[in-house]
């Protein structure tokens, strides 16, 4: 017990702490405002799951050993709370005890023994993972300092504490106590060292040392382990472990109504937008602070590029290396931007109208001076992702990282018009026909001529719109997807029509490669269409539609009640509309479209349906379901050429090689066109065959 060294630590390392923390808050608070404050009992439940829970780390098969590790040591700390609080107090008053964990509760024997048995787990546990880094080296880890420092700490903190009671116990069973020392001794339930193994194991440890040496072996456990906890806590805002202290924020703010934050509906006839470079993202100063948030809690655990399709084909992405440059280069404008923030507020529009001038100008001159593109990121890092969003389906601590990564397309796309020029051609098909394919639009229905298939003009009295898709419409292989589809319904004998002519793209390409000013267009025109028929129910034959009608269109006034084949498909079987037979032979797999998937989760009813129809059952790739792997054509990779390393549909189509399968289910038409092309590079088309699961039902219909 020392009060005034106590008072001395806690001031300096409380002080130290709060200033570093309120900086931080304070650039926070000047970056970009988002409203992530609803839905209050919603997010605090995610936070016990995802966060609390570490669900994203223990319930990941592949690394579960390592999320293990991770979720003790995290819940230790988390238990370890009250003891600190408990150490805290005892360097002011001697015996000190925290309320309901004194001497005479119940709990507060529970607590010792919880606290005992995990200080020992997470010594183990940090132990492990020093191993883990030092000698099992998994690929996506970072061998730091900081790693290690911070890992040496946490063993630093365990024994301390351990041979803080090891000692205490030591003087109070074999030397009679004779520093008074307070334990617990309740007549109802015994003395506490009959609840902490592993501090009696500790206390065995130096029982050979004399009561004199004990003793300072206790007072130097205390001090250490106080010194180390206040130095730990001081080191964690200026690394990576920075997201020890904001992981639970991050995901208690993390997006709720969508896998996550839409593309912002940009406002392109603001002049002002357009003079200041405020339309996408092009300056470090442009982020919101969740996005800022996201920069700070980034643990560089390497899992995003670890699933990552461009990184994993040696494309020049990597995540967390992304995340870094981002960070630095806020972190090198933090004073500038808060500065920024400060005069921003002080800007009124009824003012003095030269003193408002001035002060934006004032404005203007503390703004980002880097192009984010270019200056920070390179230009192939930024149009390598395709947005499949494996990345933020793996991170434990719920990064949103392709809403960025969009939003800095949009600037690149419309203020520097810096967009690779191999989309001219599907852009300027969009723009004259609607499509990407650039054919003319009076064409999208002829994939129809003789399936005796309504189009909306001649009877909008239908109970589902079937959004067929540009792939479906004009790509001769898609179109048969189109056709069997088209057989399904008929056969279910639902009411349906198309728009024929008057369909055109939903504009889903030309908002993921940030052209915002294409896709609102096409998107109005859409909806525009789609309203005046008084569409209410959509079935989509493409997930990329779907995700864009369902999710995005309603930003533009369009609320539709959207279907994708499969989810409708399945609905069909299971109320006998349509059924199926076992008669499909050989052996299938399925890949996951990421737009099916991960965005829209639909996961199990095209697996039912393809159960219901195979013989021989349904074999599952290596990446499946959350974790499939991309086929490498979202985010508009589609209409652009892989030049760096190799291309992603080669890479998936060697795992469905592997598998050893004779059969290949699809249910998105640029998976199709994908997967199919790996195949034919690979020179097995003709032992694997690709198929969509609705050439497979129309097959298989009774």
């Amino acid at each position: 017990m020392n009060p005034l060294l106590m008072s001395l630590l806690l001031i300096v390392a409380l002080a130290i702490f709060g200033r570093i923390m309120y900086h931080k808050i304070l650039l926070l608070m000047a970056l970009e405002p988002v409203n992530r404050f609803n839905h209050i009992k919603v997010r605090l439940l995610n936070m016990v799951i995802l966060a609390i829970g570490q669900k994203r780390l223990v319930g990941r098969k592949k690394e579960w050993i390592a999320g293990i590790m991770h979720a003790f040591i995290f819940w230790g700390f988390c238990i370890l709370l009250i003891r600190s609080l408990s150490l805290y107090g005892e360097g002011f008053v001697k015996g000190f005890q925290l309320p309901i964990f004194g001497n005479d509760s119940i709990i507060g024997y529970l607590y010792i023994a919880l606290k005992d048995i995990m200080e020992g787990i997470v010594l183990l546990m940090a132990a492990f993972a020093i191993f883990r880094r030092a000698v099992l080296k998994p690929e996506r880890l970072h061998n730091t300092w900081e790693a290690y420092f911070v890992l040496v700490m946490i063993v630093v903190l365990m024994i301390s504490d351990l041979l803080l009671d090891g000692a205490r116990y030591n003087l109070i069973m074999l030397y009679n106590n004779p520093d008074h020392l307070h334990f617990f001794n309740n007549p109802q339930y015994g003395s506490e060292f009959l609840w902490t193994p592993v501090s009696v194991g500790a206390a065995a440890l130096i029982s050979w040392m004399s009561a004199d040496v004990t003793g300072y072996i206790l007072v130097g456990m205390f001090w250490l382990h106080i010194i180390t906890q206040l130095t730990f806590l001081n080191f964690l805002p200026l690394g990576k472990h920075f997201h020890i202290i904001t992981a639970l924020p991050n995901v208690f703010f993390k997006n709720l109504e969508y896998p996550h934050q839409k593309a912002k509906l940009l406002d392109l006839e603001d002049e002002a937008a357009w003079e200041d470079e405020s339309l996408g993202i092009n300056h470090i100063h442009q982020l919101n602070w969740k996005q800022g948030l996201d920069l700070y809690t980034c643990t560089e655990c390497g899992r995003c590029k670890e699933v990552c399709p461009a990184y994993i084909t040696d494309k020049p992405l990597s995540l967390h290396e992304f995340n870094d440059k981002l960070k630095f280069e806020l972190f090198d404008n933090a004073d500038n931007i808060i500065k920024r923030a400060k005069l921003s507020a002080t800007i009124k529009e009824d003012g003095d109208s030269e003193q408002m001038k001035e002060i934006k100008a004032r404005v203007v001159e503390l703004n980002s001076k880097k192009q984010l593109i270019g200056d920070v990121i390179e230009e192939d890092t930024l149009w390598a992702c395709t947005t499949c969003r494996a990345c933020e389906e793996v991170c434990p601590v719920t990064i949103e990282h392709v809403p960025r990564i969009i939003a800095m397309r949009q600037g690149q796309t419309l203020m520097a018009e810096a967009y690779p020029k191999e989309l001219n051609p599907a852009l300027k098909g969009l723009e004259r026909n609607g499509n990407p394919w650039g054919i003319g639009y009076d064409k999208r229905a002829d994939w129809a001529d003789g399936l005796d298939v309504k189009t909306m003009a001649d009877d909008p009295d239908v109970d589902y719109l079937l959004w067929v898709g540009c792939a479906g419409s004009f790509d001769d292989r898609t179109k048969k997807v189109s056709t069997s589809l088209v057989k399904i319904l008929q056969k279910a004998g639902i009411s349906f029509a198309i728009l024929g002519v008057e369909e055109k793209c939903t504009g889903d390409f030309a908002r993921r490669v940030g052209n915002e000013m294409l896709y609102q267009m096409m998107a109005q025109e859409n909806i525009e269409t789609l309203n005046n028929y008084k569409v209410k129910k959509i079935i989509a034959a493409c997930p990329h539609c779907l995700n864009t009608l369902k999710h995005e269109y309603p930003q533009m006034g369009g609320n539709y009640e959207v279907i994708h084949h499969t989810e409708f498909i399945d609905q069909l079987v299971r109320s006998g509309k349509i059924t199926l037979n076992k008669s499909f032979q050989g052996s299938l797999t399925y890949h996951d479209p990421c737009y099916l998937g991960r965005y829209n989760s639909v996961y199990d009813q095209p697996r039912s349906i393809l159960k219901s129809i195979s013989k021989d059952g349904l074999k599952e790739l290596t990446r499946h379901g959350k974790e499939s792997f991309c086929c490498g054509a979202g985010g508009g990779r589609m209409w652009m050429e892989e030049t760096i390393g190799k291309r992603i549909n080669q890479e998936r189509a060697e795992e469905i090689i592997n598998k050893h399968v004779e059969n290949v289910a699809v249910a998105c038409p640029f998976c199709l066109t994908m997967i199919e092309d790996g195949m034919k590079e690979l020179e097995k088309e003709e032992e694997i065959k690709t198929q969509d699961i609705c050439e497979l039902v129309a097959k298989n219909m009774e």
